[in-house]
């Protein structure tokens, strides 16, 4: 079974990020102050159907107290949830269940039925937007005379495609991307509860590539601890994961402050019969080297980098001035720029790492 199935949080706590819409949906529960009618907009993969059935069995948890908010998941009707059994509890994936038909069929016949076990009746609906016109006014309809101890759950990647009508009628919570602080602990949690260890290294690059998708992070987790190893090196996870020019990035970066024309050169050098490509390679160092400018400025809380990630870079940046790191970047850049029009791709690096060096 995959990570991210295998640990699928079970109470709000436990949730990854998403502080504001936990602490309003708990203080909602624990008032017992619910609405009809919820949306849940962002991303992929970073929460909104964990929160909508953490939130279903929450409303309907027989053993939580008046000023408690999560569920128990220990009661008849948390296990009934969690288990796919309850017949009052209904995902519907509105990707393959576009028409009015299935609205009427699977939405609303179901809404004007008594409930049969629990105490309120959830429907949530991913991927919203993909309803079609009829469908949505079907299900407007219903909205907004909604039957009793009913709730709507509507989740969306693309909150744009969704009717202002529809969206008017619900409380709208928007997700965001996991920042890497809030990835970083979630992800050594799970290495913990798995019993195995992850060098620093591999976990930054776990976080990078999944570009604040939890679910991402989880899965490329998962694969590399199923490698037969207790301590997953970044040799180990090359297996895996892709290549990373992190490390000759960083070398180029140490060279140019030092100042060391032939060992930067000799960097380079080693990148291109790697094969790297040139064009992404100068992504990685501009990016470098805008994380280190955002570093020195005192803005690293907009970088959201892991601890290990933010030490390393902190140590090498600090070798250079603010000017000089905005000068690389305009060196970098404009071989960025004139890479495509060069017989030579690597020519406008080396210039722009003698630049750097000079």
């Amino acid at each position: 079974m995959s990570l991210y199935r295998k640990y699928r949080p079970l109470v709000f706590k436990d949730i990854a990020g998403q502080e504001h819409i936990k602490q309003t949906l708990q203080n909602e529960i624990a008032g017992n102050s619910t609405v009809h009618a919820y949306l849940f907009s962002g991303p992929r993969a970073v929460g909104k159907t964990t929160t909508a059935r953490i939130l279903a069995r929450a409303v309907n948890c027989t053993k939580r107290k008046d000023g408690e908010s999560e569920p128990c998941n220990g009661c008849d009707s948390c296990e009934s949830i969690l288990q796919g059994r309850a017949l009052d509890m209904m995902e519907i994936d509105a990707a393959s269940h576009t028409g009015v038909d299935n609205v009427r069929e699977n939405i609303i016949a179901a809404a004007r039925v008594a409930n049969a076990s629990l105490k309120v009746k959830i429907f949530v609906i991913d991927e919203v937007h993909m309803l079609s016109t009829s469908a949505f006014n079907a299900l407007l309809k219903l909205m907004e005379e909604p039957p009793q101890n009913v709730v709507f759950i509507l989740a969306t990647t693309e909150l744009h495609k969704v009717p202002a009508t529809i969206v008017s009628r619900c409380q709208r919570f928007d997700f965001k991307k996991i920042n890497s602080v809030d990835m970083e602990k979630r992800l050594k949690k799970l290495i913990k509860m798995e019993k195995k260890e992850v060098d620093a290294d591999v976990l930054d690059d776990i976080i990078r590539l999944s570009e604040g998708c939890l679910r991402d992070a989880e899965s490329l987790l998962g694969q590399i601890l199923s490698l037969d190893d207790n301590v997953i090196t970044r040799h180990t996870a090359e297996v895996i994961l892709p290549h990373s020019n992190r490390e000759l990035v960083r070398t180029i970066a140490e060279n140019i402050a030092k100042k060391d024309t032939p060992a930067a050169l000799a960097a380079v050098n080693s990148a291109i019969e790697d094969g790297v490509d040139i064009p992404t390679f100068l992504d990685d160092i501009i990016e470098y080297f805008r994380k280190g400018l955002l570093l020195k400025s005192g803005a690293s809380d907009v970088l959201s980098l892991t601890q290990h990630e933010a030490r390393e870079l902190s140590q090498n940046i600090e070798r250079f001035d603010s000017e000089g790191v905005i000068r690389l970047i305009e060196y970098f850049s404009a071989a960025q720029r004139e890479v495509k029009y060069v017989s030579l791709p690597q020519l406008p690096l080396e210039i722009a790492v003698i630049r750097g060096c000079l």
